[in-house]
C-alpha cells in the first residue's frame, strides 16, 4: 500500500500557516496589542514576527499525513 501524500500549492499553504499564527490566543502572550507589527518573515522551521520592541519566533510542527488534502500543523511560539 502506497501513502498519498497531497499539499496545497506553497502559497495557499503559508496563507493557512499566517492565518493561524495570527487567529491563535497565544499570539498575545507574546506580541502584546501595544507593539507595532513590522514584518513577518518565512524561516526554516516557521515564520518570525518582527514588532517595534520584540522579536517571536513561531515554530510550525507538520503531522504526518495520512490523507489526501492540506498539511495539519501545530504551532509553538518562542521569544
Amino acid at each position: 500500500m502506497s501513502q498519498a501524500f497531497c499539499a496545497l500549492p506553497p502559497f495557499a499553504e503559508a496563507k493557512r500557516e499566517v492565518i493561524a499564527i495570527l487567529n491563535s490566543p497565544k499570539l498575545s502572550e507574546y506580541v502584546p496589542y501595544g507593539d507595532v507589527f513590522e514584518s513577518l518573515t518565512k524561516t526554516d522551521d516557521g515564520y518570525l514576527i518582527i514588532t517595534n520592541k520584540r522579536e517571536v519566533e513561531v515554530i510550525i510542527h507538520y503531522a504526518k499525513n495520512s490523507h489526501i488534502g492540506p498539511k495539519q500543523f501545530t504551532i509553538e511560539f518562542k521569544n
